[in-house]
């Protein structure tokens, strides 16, 4: 029961961070720097930012579609990455590198809930190993010595 509450908040958490995510990038486009002196300099760092904000929403993507359709470990891994990552970004927020106290609140949030549900999302059914005694007879019947 543990494992289905954390993979439903884990769903729920990658939704809403792709959705603000795609939200930030559509948003940020019209922001490209203005002809003149300003976008010589400008213009290549809004690119990188503008790519990096479209590789993360991909990546995003990857790891919820990966979730919807229960995948293995490498989904607990990228959601722990991905939000390892987001506590990191919530924590420069709040030391006034770049946004608002209140997306630093919403980050970090999100990266907590996010980190505890990836955490507490178990082995789907079909990858996990038998326990205890039964187990250990079984192991035995497949692979006799």
């Amino acid at each position: 029961m543990r494992a289905r509450s954390a993979r439903i908040a884990l769903t729920a958490v990658l939704t809403v961070e792709l959705a603000l995510g795609l939200v930030a990038v559509v948003t940020m486009i019209p922001t490209y720097p203005a002809a003149g002196a300003e976008r010589d300099v400008f213009a290549p760092l809004w690119v990188s930012l503008l790519v990096s904000a479209i590789l993360s929403c991909v990546w995003v993507a990857a790891t919820l579609l990966g979730a919807v359709r229960r995948k293995g470990s490498w989904v607990r891994g990228s959601a722990v990455t991905i939000h390892v990552l987001m506590l990191a970004a919530a924590f420069a927020v709040f030391q006034g590198v770049i946004g608002t106290p209140a997306i630093g609140a919403l980050l970090l949030v999100l990266a907590l809930v996010g980190l505890a549900s990836a955490v507490f999302v178990g082995l789907p059914a079909s990858q996990r190993k038998p326990a205890g005694d039964a187990g250990l007879a079984q192991q035995a019947v497949e692979r006799p010595e």
